[in-house]
């Protein structure tokens, strides 16, 4: 398992949460998997992130393979971000829900 910072680690929960959220609302798998270089700003946990350590973390992110960083800004799960959270969340939705409520104080 790859060691993450603790803000990789509440990133990769919140877009592995919505990753999840859009795919139940019926949105095929390439589509869930893409978030715009905007998408923080509209998520409850990381609008309260500083932009540059938006930036920052989604390039550690990219180092340890858990996400392609597109020249454009848009980024997207990588399937071992998928499989490492499912590994992580065996109940989906509800356990990663449940788990990101921690992270609001």
């Amino acid at each position: 398992m790859t060691e993450l910072s603790r803000d990789a680690d509440k990133m990769i929960c919140c877009l592995y949460k919505e990753f999840l959220s859009r795919r139940k609302s019926g949105l095929p798998k390439q589509t869930a998997r893409r978030f715009s270089d905007e998408y923080y700003k509209s998520d409850s946990i990381l609008s309260k992130w500083l932009p540059d350590d938006v930036d920052d973390t989604i390039l550690e992110l990219g180092q340890k393979n858990y996400l392609h960083v597109y020249i454009g800004g848009e980024y997207e799960l990588e399937d071992s971000a998928i499989v490492y959270m499912e590994k992580r969340f065996k109940n989906g939705l509800i356990e990663i829900t449940d788990f990101i409520t921690k992270f609001i104080p």
